[in-house]
């Protein structure tokens, strides 16, 4: 039997695995699960597929529970995250390589480095229903939240609305998103605000990078999770108590800016002090 060739390998960070080696008589179970919803997620062409606990258990060939505390644990340790749409369960994957991307590793990249890319979504199927309505991976989490609101609550909604209000939420961090929502929710409104990007506290730091212990390149997000702000940046995720006005004063550079950013000023002045000792 002639087997096909891979076209899309499945690609497991170093580092990953690392992780799931310190979680002990784990390891095993960690590994075969993550595995099997990143297969899954090629199937599907999206970094949300449809993988239910009974979907998994069968595939698995394994016992409801141990499906469920695997995938426990999966997301404690904040890999996954699993997202309700009606009545079935989505298991969001954070960190997926794209065949792009691995093609680079097993091709002309010879420095391996972590990066975090997503699969482009599959787009849902048309289908006729009496109200249109979006499918869950063309409306963005938190407008989810919204939409849900105006069904409890009988705000009628269009397609226009809905594109609208998209459209006011693609230049937004998450931050500034949850509280335009949850303002307009806890306000009772049948219509939300966004701030103008003119007056967002946020939008300046957009695309700037840090330089901490590691560069930090390229911001793409900020948001907000248990009192610590969450910096989503293109190579790696930050999470600290400082505000982004403290953080980008501090360490904060264009990438035009690079040659003077803080820490290369910190190594020059080290260096010097060593020459001078001599």
């Amino acid at each position: 039997m002639e087997l096909e060739p891979i076209e899309n390998p499945i690609v497991i960070h170093p580092h990953l695995l690392q992780k799931f080696l310190k979680q002990g008589k784990n390891y095993a179970n960690l590994l075969a699960l993550y595995s099997f919803y990143l297969y899954h997620a090629q199937l599907q062409k999206t970094n949300k597929p449809l993988a239910t606990d009974e979907f998994t258990r069968k595939g698995m060939n394994w016992a409801s529970d141990r499906v469920k505390k695997t995938k426990r644990i999966l997301k404690k340790m904040k890999l996954i995250e699993v997202v309700q749409h009606r009545k079935y369960y989505y298991v969001h994957l954070f960190f997926i390589y794209t065949k792009n991307k691995v093609d680079e590793i097993l091709g002309n990249c010879q420095q391996s480095q972590e990066v975090k890319e997503v699969l482009v979504p599959k787009k849902p199927e048309i289908k006729a229903k009496p109200k249109v309505e979006p499918s869950v991976q063309s409306v963005p989490p938190v407008l989810k939240l919204w939409l849900d609101y105006c069904d409890k609550n009988g705000v009628k909604y269009a397609q226009n609305n809905i594109k609208y209000w998209t459209k006011k939420l693609e230049k937004r961090v998450t931050i500034e998103q949850k509280d335009a929502v949850y303002k307009a929710i806890n306000s009772g409104w049948k219509d939300f605000y966004v701030t103008p990007i003119k007056e967002s506290k946020y939008h300046k730091f957009l695309g700037k990078s840090l330089m901490m212990d590691r560069d930090c390149d390229t911001l793409i997000d900020i948001s907000m999770k248990d009192n610590q702000f969450v910096y989503q940046f293109k190579n790696v995720r930050v999470r600290s108590l400082v505000p982004p006005f403290k953080l980008f004063n501090r360490y904060g550079y264009d990438k035009k800016e690079v040659k003077t950013a803080p820490i290369v000023g910190r190594v020059k002045e080290t260096i010097l002090g060593m020459v001078k000792r001599f």
